[in-house]
């Protein structure tokens, strides 16, 4: 029930128990990164308001809602990523307080016009070939989980599955006769993923020989944990960092490399598509993108191909300019504003 409140505490309780599950039906992710947002705006408002531990919606203004934002970078270590996606929590909420409360509607107004921060985009880095076959080969299949860990690494390759969407894979979405995997990727879209044949047989034989017996509630997960549940997102970071750093013992190269230990295999994935030629549409649909511009971030030119070019581009190779090794002759140009119309 729409609560008849100016209390913070009776919207947020509507917001999580009835808005976001019902009417929204968003995913256990964006769940549980919405709690996380109020978590530290309600940590926030207690140090600066600690005699009001109970604040109507009308002290939410534009300017502390600024200042919080701007903690979570100072204090708390932030991104400006994360920082916008705690904005992005804060506009879905007043904008349901927009919704059901006309008399905010002008407050919300102004909160939903605070603009996201920008964020420095870093050229994307992937693993090429030679990369990529070394950290497969710092793998151990002498163990369950070793096998285990190498079917995982193999199907992310193969996939470009995100973290949640591998770790969300159930034997039921693995078609092994077909060659091909369904997953459940954001915003409860359902995509088809064919596999290669060398995939098939390694998760064949997993499924038959090296998977840990699950405990109940996870029997119907693909890959299983130490403690017999479903892997997880930490559990996958941790044993996708794990063969990286040993994989630089061995390839130098990754040193200089930024990369995400589980992103990166999608990133992989993406351009060692693009460089085998395979349409962008094709690619969007097999990365479950929405939108082709983001597929498109992906297109970028190697380092090697822009070398090559520059070999091919006269101009660089003999300059029609001669270089003045001196710098400007600042006697000729006593004042600096004489200097910028001469140029």
């Amino acid at each position: 029930m729409i609560p008849n409140s100016d209390k913070l505490s009776a919207h947020l309780h509507y917001f999580f128990t009835c808005y976001l599950p019902q009417h929204r039906e968003v995913s256990p992710h964006t769940l549980s990164s919405y709690k996380q947002t109020f978590i530290h705006l309600l940590r926030y408002w207690n140090r600066v308001a600690p005699d009001c531990p109970d604040p109507t919606l009308d002290r939410f203004q534009v300017g502390l809602l600024l200042e919080f934002l701007s903690n979570l970078e100072k204090e708390l270590g932030n991104t400006a990523s994360t920082r916008n996606s705690r904005l992005a929590a804060l506009k879905s909420f007043f904008k349901m307080v927009g919704l059901v409360e006309p008399r905010y509607q002008s407050h919300a107004r102004q909160i939903l016009m605070i603009p996201a921060k920008r964020i420095r985009r870093w050229p994307f880095e992937y693993l090429d070939k030679n990369e990529v076959d070394a950290v497969f080969s710092c793998v151990s299949t002498q163990t369950h989980d070793g096998y285990r860990d190498l079917c995982i690494l193999r199907t992310l390759y193969n996939s470009g599955a995100r973290a949640s969407e591998l770790c969300g894979i159930r034997l039921c979405d693995l078609d092994l006769p077909d060659k091909q995997v369904l997953l459940h990727g954001k915003g409860k879209k359902a995509r088809t993923v064919p596999l290669w044949d060398s995939t098939v047989a390694f998760l064949g034989t997993y499924i038959k020989s090296e998977r840990r017996a699950p405990r109940d509630p996870y029997r119907n997960f693909l890959f299983i944990n130490q403690r017999r549940g479903s892997l997880t997102r930490s559990g996958l970071y941790s044993l996708c960092k794990q063969y990286l750093a040993a994989a630089r013992a061995k390839v130098p190269t990754l040193e200089r490399k930024r990369i995400h230990p589980v992103h990166v295999w999608r990133y992989t994935t993406a351009s060692h598509l693009l460089l085998a030629g395979v349409d962008l549409t094709v690619i969007q649909e097999w990365l479950g993108h929405v939108s082709i511009n983001t597929t498109c971030r992906y297109k970028g030119i190697s380092v090697e191909t822009k070398r090559a070019a520059l070999q091919k581009f006269y101009l660089f190779e003999k300059s029609w300019q001669d270089a003045k090794p001196d710098g400007i002759d600042w006697s000729l140009h006593s004042d600096l504003l004489t200097f910028l119309e001469s140029l």
